[in-house]
């Protein structure tokens, strides 16, 4: 897994509004009526807020998850508008949203984004209805195999004494244990939410006897949600879908903020036409996100962006162009020295099986023009200018080599 910095401030976020919870609970003794009552109902509204950001952005998976949590509070909060007896609450319609919450949420997760609003949308909408409609059937009409199922024990103590069925403990186990894996392995920041809600609505339910409790750590789950949203949105907006780095949107915004000393290099990938004709735009693609993935470990203070196409920028605020011109020569020589393991097609490898190396390496180099603020490049459109006319240089002289 791949350790980095919004990666940990998710991390670091979702706990720090778990523990929000447990001091906000301490604390329900203090608060006034007023609040206690804005506190019961605050997971409706933060999923009333989920659900419209989810519409927003168009996040299926989200709202999905969200529109789920909603209708099972509805459940187990006025169980008895709905004519289910006090008992068969606690027997059935408790120990079956246990066990049903984590599978959907579960299920959900792994679904391809889809939409809200599309077939597939209306589709997944609807299941979740018939799903509400099956459950409240069971609760009115008690069926001995589903009694079976959640008073199944898979051992007695101590877990006997936990209101919560086995089955629905071992489940959310595994539901846990899922996300994880696909957090660690995949390095997706989805599953770190999902471990975060997973955790919310576990010690809910737990805490479902009291009211204010389960209301807290539901809100919890809601709140990482919406976090999830806002983070998503974000990306979309700064960072290039591609490559995972900053976009040229993001670099409007960081030219904006730079001061009166600083240097723009232009980044080119040399001959990336004629590559791409050659071996075909998902290499070519693949070679771009190489590519990045070096621009990104640049030293000296840069920053990396994709301008566009085969085209970077690095921005170095505070720096001379002079002292800069070391820090690109060694990325450049990095870049030249990554190559892309290129896997062959599936006819390429049925003729080359008997023989080594089936795949090949292949290398690409960039031209890198270098300018800095000064009296000649006032703006920062100027200092780009002439970046650029210095990649122009770069090439002439043979490319694979940094101009200013």
């Amino acid at each position: 897994m791949k350790i980095t910095f919004k990666t940990v401030l998710s991390h670091i976020t979702y706990i720090l509004i778990l523990l929000g919870c447990y001091f906000l609970i301490k604390k329900i003794p203090s608060f006034t009526p007023p609040i206690l009552l804005v506190i019961e109902y605050s997971s409706y509204i933060l999923f009333g807020l989920g659900m419209l950001l989810s519409i927003r952005f168009n996040q299926g998976r989200v709202f999905l998850i969200i529109l789920l949590l909603t209708l099972f509070q509805l459940f187990l909060n006025y169980y008895s508008r709905l004519s289910v007896h006090i008992t068969t609450y606690s027997q059935v319609l408790y120990p079956v949203t246990c066990i049903l919450l984590p599978l959907n949420i579960a299920i959900f997760s792994q679904l391809k984004e889809r939409g809200i609003f599309s077939l597939w949308g209306k589709i997944r909408i609807s299941f979740i209805l018939i799903e509400m409609l099956v459950i409240y059937r069971i609760a009115v009409s008690i069926d001995p195999l589903i009694q079976k199922i959640v008073d199944y024990k898979f051992i007695k103590f101590p877990l006997e004494k936990m209101i919560m069925p086995q089955v629905a403990l071992l489940i959310f186990f595994l539901t846990l244990i899922l996300f994880i894996i696909k957090a660690y392995f995949k390095n997706s920041i989805f599953e770190v939410r999902l471990i975060g809600v997973i955790i919310s609505v576990f010690t809910a339910l737990i805490f479902i006897n009291d009211k204010l409790s389960f209301s807290i750590f539901l809100s919890a789950a809601g709140l990482m949600l919406i976090t999830g949203v806002i983070e998503d949105s974000y990306s979309m907006a700064y960072l290039d879908e591609l490559t995972g780095i900053p976009s040229r949107r993001a670099l409007r915004e960081d030219l904006m903020k730079l001061g009166n000393k600083y240097v723009i290099a232009m980044v080119d990938i040399d001959f990336f036409k004629k590559f791409n004709d050659k071996y075909g735009h998902d290499v070519g693609d693949d070679v771009l996100k190489l590519v990045a993935s070096n621009l990104v470990q640049v030293t000296g203070g840069g920053k990396a962006f994709r301008y566009g196409g085969e085209e970077f920028t690095i921005l170095f605020p505070g720096k001379s162009i002079n002292d800069m011109i070391p820090h690109l020569e060694d990325l450049r020589v990095q870049v030249s020295k990554s190559g892309y393991t290129r896997k062959p097609s599936k006819t390429q490898a049925t003729k080359s099986k008997s023989k080594r190396g089936s795949s090949s390496q292949l290398f690409v180099t960039i031209s890198i023009g270098v300018c800095e603020k000064s009296s000649k490049f006032k703006t920062y459109s100027d200092v780009i200018k002439g970046a650029d006319k210095a990649l122009y240089r770069a090439k002439k002289k043979g490319r694979n080599c940094v101009s200013k």
